[in-house]
């Protein structure tokens, strides 16, 4: 089993959480290296510190993955003594690859939010707001009954038919397709200058848009058609089960005052700071990794009593007040470095999986960004 590259572990990782999962403003995907460069030894972190990259260097780390990208806003320089570039310009220094993977991870099943909520006990989980519903279309193509199969497989290969973790989804029916072949023309099926009837199948799937072009040169080298006839539509809402926060249940209504100091000492949280009025009994409850002071709104529709995120912003406090909501405060970090060791496991895995050897260590950095002043 050989080494994994760079190149293979993004795929791996847009495989679960895809780049056009990303909300608008964000930075995702490869930002220093190569994607042919070899990715033996790995790394995954919440974000690219000195600290980090230090011992990465001294343990020959080829890539770091990290939630946090390393380059959000755009450089004026690669100075080392601007702390901006200072980072990304030491791991590309040292051929280390970094790749973030931010919004899209959290909206990803199984990523930041699915996490998150599973930490705090929730069950019966689903998204606060929908994602990805700009990087998302369907395919329609139309071909005789024994070539659909051929067809489909071409398209699942360019990467088609994924919806969240199930593969190779598509939907075929029955039908009739009429044409006038020109009469120079080389129709596999009817007479140049004649209008032909013929039993075909409509097949139908998904795919990003950043995929389409692939996944149509796909469809045109395997169909047996000379002109073949496809269709593609903008689809307005994201693949089921994914997007940004998670709503969800306890097994049972606990006391909300014990329920959110639980909630910090499971998530190490220093303190917990509230806005709105803490309900006497907790039963449903919203996260949002991160800063999701936004979501407010979207939780109280939900019907949550707590949503629980990072960090908010002052005016949120008047925002949960109006919309009945209790905000509780535990931490940017703290509610979403969840994700780190479950990260490390699963891109493990999906490296065994596809074949390839890759050794993946979560780092947690020994001291958090933030911490409480202690006594004295």
């Amino acid at each position: 089993m050989r080494n994994a590259r760079v190149g293979e572990v993004m795929a791996a990782m847009d495989r679960w959480a895809p780049a056009w999962l990303a909300e608008p403003w964000d930075r995702v995907g490869l930002f220093t290296g190569d994607p042919a460069q070899e990715a033996g030894h790995l790394w995954v972190a919440l974000e690219v510190t000195p600290r980090l990259l230090e011992e990465a260097v001294a343990a020959g780390v080829q890539m770091i993955l990290t939630h946090h990208p390393p380059i959000f806003t755009p450089l004026k320089n690669l100075r080392s003594d601007n702390p901006a570039a200072a980072c990304p310009l030491l791991a590309a220094t040292h051929g280390i690859a970094l790749f973030a993977a931010h919004t899209n991870l959290d909206s990803a099943i199984g990523g930041v939010n699915d996490v998150l909520a599973q930490r705090l006990g929730l069950g019966g989980l689903r998204p606060l707001q929908a994602a990805g519903t700009q990087g998302l279309v369907k395919l329609v193509t139309f071909a005789p009954p024994e070539a659909v199969d051929a067809v489909a497989a071409a398209m699942f290969a360019a990467g088609a038919g994924r919806i969240g973790d199930y593969r190779e989804c598509a939907f075929s029916a029955p039908g009739t397709g009429s044409f006038l072949a020109p009469a120079d023309g080389r129709p596999r099926v009817g007479e140049p200058g004649r209008r032909s009837r013929v039993e075909e199948r409509r097949l139908e799937t998904v795919a990003a848009r950043a995929d389409v072009d692939r996944v149509i040169a796909a469809l045109l080298q395997a169909h047996p058609y000379q002109e073949p006839a496809y269709d593609v539509y903008r689809l307005d809402q994201g693949p089921a089960g994914v997007g940004l926060g998670r709503v969800g249940d306890l097994p049972e209504p606990e006391d909300g005052r014990a329920w959110v100091q639980r909630a910090a000492r499971e998530l190490g949280a220093p303190a917990a700071t509230l806005a709105g009025d803490l309900p006497e009994r907790v039963g449903r409850v919203a996260v949002v990794g991160g800063s999701g002071g936004e979501l407010i709104t979207a939780a109280a529709a939900a019907g949550a009593q707590v949503l629980v995120t990072g960090e908010a912003g002052h005016h949120m406090h008047e925002k949960a007040a109006a919309a009945g909501i209790c905000l509780v405060v535990l931490g940017h970090y703290q509610t979403e470095v969840v994700i780190i060791e479950p990260w490390a496991r699963r891109l493990e895995r999906m490296l065994q999986e596809a074949g390839l050897a890759g050794r993946v260590r979560a780092w947690l950095d020994p001291q958090p960004p933030w911490r409480p002043v202690g006594p004295g």
